[in-house]
């Protein structure tokens, strides 16, 4: 499992030559090889009053504000759909030792953050996925309440860790997003206080999402997986082999960047 590597991996992608005007995360034993969901409609499983900051209405209410911008910029050019499915069974995610459910949470942490990953880190989302594939089997969002303030308001002068700015940001790694070193666009990994700006999509974040997840068609590179959702159109890739699941833990950490004085 590559928990303790997710810091480390998101800055490594700051410096990393850029190929794309997007990135897409990749297993890890096969850079080859992007993460994807096979099936076109993702559900998530918010814990809306896991928030010791922020009342549990105006959670739900941003959680469903960064839902719509990722829906709506599909529009034109993708049939992928987020929903909110409503609360989980539970609040252990896959970063806390949690078992594949497929409930694809997102809770915050308030009492205790994971020693291995640094306090810097604002959130991280962790995916379950087959390495023969790609494809994503799980999503978890876990946030960082210890370390913290969250808030949610349009003044940035009150602002500190946005709620819709943090959870745009990190649905973009749940459907399979990396980071970019465009500080202009949502999946840079890094933000300041009172950041809104990530918010809404750039065109670089719209442009990923329509290649990995192109209307009536599969996605490109991945391949045919039996049983498909997904109709429309023809692809080109390999049958997946009947090896059994191998799941793996990838950690996507967004940090915070840290005013300094005087700077």
């Amino acid at each position: 499992m590559l928990r303790g590597a997710a810091a480390l991996f998101a800055l490594s992608l700051l410096v990393a030559p850029r190929a794309a005007a997007f990135e897409r995360t990749r297993v890890d034993t096969d850079p080859d090889k992007a993460l994807f969901w096979q099936y076109r409609t993702v559900s998530v499983r918010p814990a809306y009053d896991t928030s010791l900051d922020v009342g549990a209405s105006a959670v739900e209410a941003a959680i469903g504000r960064s839902l719509a911008t990722w829906n709506t910029a599909a529009i034109g050019c993708s049939d992928l759909l987020l929903v909110d499915e409503g609360y989980p069974t539970g609040l252990t995610t896959n970063l806390v030792g949690g078992r594949l459910d497929m409930q694809n949470r997102i809770v915050w942490r308030e009492s205790e953050w994971p020693a291995e990953v640094s306090p810097e880190t604002i959130a991280l989302t962790t995916l379950v996925y087959r390495r023969s594939t790609g494809e994503i089997e799980d999503a978890d969002i876990d946030l960082n309440g210890v370390h913290h303030i969250f808030t949610d308001t349009d003044d940035p002068a009150l602002a500190r860790t946005d709620i819709e700015n943090t959870l745009t940001h990190e649905l973009g790694h749940l459907i399979g997003l990396a980071h970019v070193p465009d500080p202009e666009a949502t999946m840079y990994a890094m933000s300041l206080p009172g950041d809104l700006d990530k918010r809404t999509l750039s065109a670089d974040d719209r442009d990923g999402l329509c290649w990995v997840y192109p209307e009536g068609r599969l996605t490109p590179s991945a391949p045919r997986i039996p049983g498909s959702g997904i109709t429309g159109g023809c692809a080109v890739g390999a049958t997946p082999s009947g090896a059994a699941l191998a799941v793996s833990l990838l950690g996507l950490a967004w940090l915070l960047r840290r005013r300094r004085a005087g700077r």
